[in-house]
């Protein structure tokens, strides 16, 4: 703001592009920063809400390992052995890695979910 203001008095309203492109630029890095100033304040709200970090990064793990898993269901042998299109995806789901990847998936939403339920009453 007191670069802001400096700059209104040392650039009249119709000065050159330089001092308005200035002005910009000092209006840009300002909004920049409330916005940085916004995230981290959220940030620090949610590790202080009582919910876990940790357990949130476990179920984003398990999401990426079960798109890992995905991967290697339409890379499964069934798969590459089936015709293009809605036969493949029938024998990529029929395969074992399919069955991992729902758990997994499974897995995941119940981690997420859990992490984000109501904190009980009587919890200290």
């Amino acid at each position: 703001d007191k670069c802001l203001s400096w700059l209104k008095n040392r650039c009249p309203s119709r000065g050159t592009r330089a001092q308005q492109g200035a002005a910009m630029a000092i209006k840009v890095v300002a909004h920049a920063s409330a916005i940085r100033d916004s995230l981290v304040s959220s940030f620090f709200a949610f590790l202080h809400s009582g919910r876990s970090g940790y357990v949130l990064l476990c179920g984003f793990m398990l999401m990426v390992m079960a798109g890992v898993m995905m991967v290697a269901t339409f890379d499964s042998r069934e798969a590459r052995a089936a015709p293009p299109g809605w036969e493949q995806f029938v024998a990529a789901t029929g395969s074992n890695q399919w069955v991992s990847c729902s758990f997994l998936l499974s897995a995941a939403a119940i981690v997420l979910s859990i992490n984000y339920l109501p904190r009980l009453e009587g919890e200290g």
